[in-house]
Formats: structure tokens, sequence, C-alpha cells
């Protein structure tokens, strides 16, 4: 949330435009694009109808629930100087900026010439503080995942084993990071070669009513090295016998039942890069997603089939196109740690 104080927003406009300067008060409607939608709602109808209902309140000469392009852009601007969102997911905080507003039948402000102008500069701005190289989100290799399982079963950091057993459950089951961080005690029935695992449609940090997506997880056959598989068994095992509520999440202490947030999955990813002290390649990074990639590139790279992964990802209409432009990195060869990921989908199918 924003602190009431004067704001200055640094001019990436484009040419010509001078640096803007603006009150926190004006800033007011857009901080609410940080707010839960019921949140939006109690604030913005508590600011329209002050002076008793009979007109909006009018502080500084404008309305306290509307604000302007020229806002929005300094707004942009705070979040330029954070350095944590790329160009590409601006849009996530422009839109609820016009849906309050043209809730309220107020003119939207994120839009027009002004805010493209400002999205590349934006952009522009991005690329010359990295260097003029866009940093890429690319696939945790196959390999670095059967390092986070390796140091969960050695591990005597009971906390940072089931941080790692969840960072290894999302992998396997082709998980988005909030699916994955937020599966719960009754959607999991263990036996003991298999994990039966119904994986709820969790996007941008809620469920929705989306088909569930079920999975039967098998230990690797023959006596195999699935150090996976064990990894994610004992954890469960350990939450079944505590006699954990139904609503538990697999991969929260037991009795906190709140939700976690969909970029828990980064943060734990970080600390196992740290304790195992490896890097991303030149120009990349790992997030969350990086899971997820880690998943469609390995199953892929050992032969596993586009529509089959589409379809364990929960992609709408199986769609294999979103599956090869967005999460398949072609160049990836097949190792050792990506058959002992993934060559149970492929025993399954054949």
């Amino acid at each position: 949330m924003f602190k009431f104080e004067n704001y200055e927003a640094r001019g990436f406009f484009g040419p010509g435009d001078a640096t803007k300067h603006i009150n926190a008060k004006e800033i007011l409607a857009v901080t609410l694009s940080l707010l839960r939608f019921e949140e939006k709602l109690w604030v913005v109808c508590a600011f329209r109808f002050t002076d008793g209902g009979r007109r909006p309140g009018r502080r500084h000469g404008r309305g306290p629930a509307s604000s302007s392009a020229t806002t929005v852009a300094c707004y942009l601007g705070s979040i330029f100087e954070r350095d944590t969102v790329a160009p590409a997911t601006l849009q996530g905080y422009l839109t609820p900026i016009n849906a309050v507003h043209a809730l309220m039948q107020m003119e939207r402000p994120a839009v027009g010439p002004l805010l493209v102008a400002l999205r590349h500069g934006y952009a522009r701005a991005n690329a010359n503080i990295s260097g003029g190289l866009r940093v890429k989100r690319v696939p945790l290799p196959a390999a670095a995942l059967l390092r986070f399982a390796n140091l969960g079963l050695t591990t005597a950091d009971a906390g940072l084993r089931r941080r790692l057993a969840g960072l290894v459950m999302t992998g396997l089951t082709f998980s988005r990071p909030g699916g994955g961080a937020n599966l719960r005690r009754k959607d999991v029935t263990l036996t003991g070669d298999s994990i039966k695992v119904q994986i709820m449609h969790y996007k941008h940090g809620a469920r929705t009513d989306r088909e569930r997506i079920l999975i039967n997880l098998q230990r690797r056959s023959g006596g195999r090295d699935d150090a996976f598989f064990r990894l994610v068994h004992m954890h469960l095992l350990a939450i079944a016998m505590a006699t954990a509520d139904g609503d538990q999440p697999c991969f929260s202490p037991v009795g906190d039942l709140r939700p976690l947030p969909t970029d828990v999955a980064t943060v734990w990813m970080r600390e196992a890069i740290y304790h195992l002290d490896f890097h991303p390649p030149d120009g990349g990074m790992y997030a969350g997603h990086s899971l997820r990639a880690c998943a469609a590139t390995s199953d892929r790279s050992i032969g596993g089939e586009l529509d089959a992964c589409a379809q364990l990802m929960g992609m709408k209409d199986k769609s294999t196109d979103v599956v090869s432009a967005s999460y398949v990195d072609a160049p990836f060869d097949a190792d050792d740690a990506a058959r002992e990921l993934y060559d149970r989908y492929l025993r399954v199918r054949r």
C-alpha cells in the first residue's frame, strides 16, 4: 500500500514528456488493484458516497475514486522502481484499475495512447537496466530437481524436507505453482507403489470450477532409482499418520489450513538453489513456473507426446500449441534425471 506522501515517477513516458509529480491522495484508486475484489468494492463505495451520498466527495479538485492516465502512469513508475515486474505482465496491474472504474460507471483510466507509449517506454527502460537483454524464465533442469529430491531425503530439517517435497510434487504432476503448493490431504490417496492425486485447477491464486486433473503417480518398476517418488511418498505418509484435517495443505505445517500464495514455489526454489549453490544460465531465471516447464520439457525430451502433456497440464481444450510455445524448450536433451522423473508416464501409456 502506498504511503501518503508525494511521489515522483521518473520519465519513461516517451520523448517530450516532462517528469510527473503526483500527490498520494490521487493514487487512491490505483491502490485498489492491490486489494481483493470485495475490498475494492468497499473502498470505492466508501469514498464514492462521501458527503452523505449527495455527491461524490471532492478533494484537491478531483473525485476520490477516479484517476487519470497520468495517475496510472505514476503508479507504473512505482512498479518499475520495484524491479520485480516484467513488461509482459503489466496488464495484470492495469486490468483491476479499469475493472473497478467500469464497475462504478467511470471512464477507464488505464487505456489510451499515453498508456501504450508508457508500456513501450517501460519495456525500453527494463531492457536498459538489464544490459539490453531480457531475462527469460527457463525450465529448471531435471537434474536440479533430482538434487532437490536427494537433499530432501538426507536433510534433518523437517521444514526444508516439506518444502522440497512440495517442489518435487509440483514438478512430478505438471502443476502450476499454486496448484502444487496447495494440494490438500484429501486430494491424495496413497498405496505402496502409487500416489493417486486430484489436482484442482488453480490459477491466479484461486481455485476455479474447471474440471480437476486425475493423476496416478506410480513408483518406477524393477527397483530402479526413484528419489522423487520416495521423498513425496514419505512426506505424504507422515501427513496421513498425523491424522491431519482433510483440508490440510500437504506442504504447510500441520494445523495451518491457510492457502499458500502462488509465488511460494519461487521462494522455496530460491532456498533450495541457495543450499545447493547452482545458478541459472546467463540471461535466464528460475521461478515457480520453471517447474511446470521442467515437466513439459523433460517429458517431451524422452519421447512424451504433446497431447498427453497438455492433458496432464490441464490446458484448456488440451491445447498443444500453448505447451509447445510456452513450456517446451526443444534444445534440451534427455538425461537420466529426466527419465527418472517422467518415464513412469511413458510406461503408463504403453
